[in-house]
This record gives C-alpha cells, structure tokens and sequence, in this order.
C-alpha cells in the first residue's frame, strides 16, 4: 500500500477540477482551451510516457487536409456529408494550431501538396474529379480551384497549394510551455491502469488514484487499453530519414497510393518517408511499437523504384507511431456517464484535428 507522505499529501491528495488521461496533442489542447476559460480550475494532464509517444511527436509531420484519392477512397466507407466536414475540421485545425502556437514556434513551412501518380488510370480517375472537389473546397473553405493537374519530376500529378510541412516535436514543446504557463500540471511517466468513469477517478499503480469533477480521455489509439467497448482500431506507422543526399529533387510534401505512402524533404538535402501500412494492415492495427520488415521493404524498394534515388544511400533514422482509427475516419467525442468526455479515433490526421478537437471538447466540458 502507497502512503503519501504529510507534505505529498498537501500537493498531490486534491481533487482536481479537471483530469486529462493522455498527453498529446487533443489532450494538451483541451487542458489549453479550457485552463483559458476556466483560469483558477486546477487541471491535471496525466500520460504515461517521458513525453507523448502515441502519434503527436512521432508522426510525418504533415499539415494536410487530404489528396482527391483519399477522398475518392473515403466516399467509400463514408457519406459526402460526413466527408464534408472532415475536411472542414482539418483546414480549420490547421489554422488554429497556427494561430495558437505561431508558424515559427513550430517551423512551419507553406510548401503546397503533391498526390503523385505512377498509374495512368488512377491518375485519369482522380484527375476527372477535380472539378468536383474544387467546387467542395469552395463552399467549405473558401478557395478557389485549389487542385491543380501538373507534372512533378515526370509524375502526373495533383497539386494542393494550402498543404504544408511542420515540426510535431517542436509544436508538442509550443503547446507544453503555453500550457505550464497557465498553470496546468503534468505528471509524466504515470501509466494509469483503469478508470472510474461514474466516480472520476483515474487508477494508477501502486494502489494510487487521481480524483476529479471532471474527465477526459484523450488516449485515441491506446483507449482500447482502458475502454475496450469503444471500437478505436490502432494503426502503427512506419517512418524513416535518409542520409544526406545530393541534389535532393523533392520539396514539399506528397503523398501516393490515395495517402498510404508519404514523403518531405527534411532539409535541403534529406528525405522523410512514412506509410505503407495496407502492405500488411492485418499486422499493422497494434499498439506496439515496432518495425514490420515487409513495409520497410516496401517503402525502400520505392524509394529506389519510383523516386530514383541513386545507389548508396541509408536509413539514418526510423521509427513507428500508433495511431487511432474510428469505423468510419471522423473522430469521436462520446459522453460517458455524467462528467467524462472521450475524444479518440483522428485517423491519420491528428496535427490538423488535435487542437480543433480539443477546443470543442473544453467547451462541451463547461456544459457538464
């Protein structure tokens, strides 16, 4: 049995106005939004990493709103309607986060999209959509014929001039110091082992707990972990930085095979590339952290294959990050009991929904 000790008890032994289950960015942009509206709450953010390792510092560091092939693919599985705003959310994310944290604080860079083509007839298919999508981006977001047909190194293909590059790390820093400065508490490398969701209480190891008024789980592909009635598929992403290479020809940031495959520039003279995760999907939806050598392989081979890169060059760095699928790619927001709010399910675009996210969230907490 733990015992706080008379002066642990004094700072740790309180309940909170407000308990933030995950740190990353939807967790740490609701405790922000919130802390602003309600300055003397007391709100506690709790992860159980050193820092957040899900997706939001481990991600490609991508500002995208979607390709016309994965809006092709998600009409699929989804209504036009649903897709609408989708959309919507992540332009409108984008421009919060930016606002909130500043271009510089995160090292943004405006370098516009490219969804690159290999395939004649995909790229007729998508090509022929994009009157359609241009008249969508001008109802939701207001611009005019943002998809643009063009050619990039040899390739077909779809140019998206409101798409951009950043630096997860240097924005999760932003965000952490935005929030320390008013007032908001961590505790890092606190796993939490299950919650009482009707009497707010997170439970941690050595017969800890953590009381609140209010909750929030903000653990997207590890809810599972703590609420596994809630059907959030985790997705592992493979990533890797090249060496320095010569007369590096991409700039920018693109994407192939309706968003699965996608790659930056990282400097002038290195290149970043991630995905490849429906080589294996089946293997993919875990929440380890791990790489599967049939991706890596993948993502190698067109490195070589597509992109041409000249004989000799090597993975610098590589690593994977988790994260969370909802059924149908819109995030979810569930209510559970009278005072805990779930936020999960950002499917691949956590940098441009995780602050919109969080923003809602705060305000739904203060009709609680």
């Amino acid at each position: 049995m733990y015992n706080y000790s008379y002066w642990e008890s004094a700072l740790y032994d309180q309940v909170y106005d407000l308990v933030i289950v995950g740190g990353g960015l939807t967790g740490q942009s609701t405790a922000l939004f919130y802390k602003k509206e309600n300055p003397s709450a007391k709100v506690l953010v709790v992860d159980r990493g050193f820092y957040p390792i899900g997706a939001s510092t481990r991600n490609a560091g991508f500002a995208c709103i979607g390709t016309i092939g994965e809006h092709i693919s998600d009409l699929e599985i989804d209504s036009e309607k649903a897709l609408k705003k989708r959309i919507q959310d992540r332009f409108r994310g984008l421009l919060l986060l930016r606002e909130t944290l500043g271009d510089t604080a995160i090292d943004y860079k405006h370098t516009g999209g490219w969804e690159i083509f290999s395939n004649t007839a995909d790229f007729d298919t998508a090509n022929a959509q994009i009157g359609k999508f241009n008249t969508w981006m001008k109802e939701l977001i207001g611009e005019d014929s943002l998809y643009e047909a063009v050619s990039y190194q040899g390739f077909p293909s779809i140019y998206n001039r409101c798409e951009g590059m950043l630096h997860p790390g240097k924005m999760m820093k932003a965000l952490y110091e935005k929030n320390i400065g008013l007032g908001v508490e961590f505790r890092w490398n606190t796993p939490v082992i299950s919650l009482n969701t009707v009497g707010t209480e997170v439970l941690l190891e050595e017969d800890r707990s953590i009381k609140a008024d209010k909750l929030v789980i903000a653990t997207n592909a590890f809810t599972s972990k703590l609420l596994p009635e809630v059907k959030i598929t985790p997705g592992r992403g493979y990533v890797f930085v090249t060496n320095e290479v010569d007369d590096l020809k991409w700039k920018g940031t693109f994407h192939y095979n309706k968003g699965y495959v996608y790659f930056r520039n990282l400097g002038e003279k290195r290149l970043l590339i991630g995905g490849g995760r429906n080589v294996d999907t089946k293997a993919e939806e875990t929440s380890e952290f791990g790489i599967n050598e049939s991706i890596k392989e993948y993502l190698v081979n067109f490195v070589n294959n597509q992109l041409n890169f000249a004989k000799g060059w090597e993975i610098e760095r590589e690593w994977s990050g988790i994260m969370g699928f909802s059924e149908s790619k819109s995030p979810l927001i569930h209510k559970i009991g009278n005072s805990t709010l779930l936020v999960a399910g950002l499917s691949g675009m956590g940098v441009a929904l995780g602050m919109q996210l969080g923003r809602k969230v705060s305000q739904d907490l203060n009709s609680l």
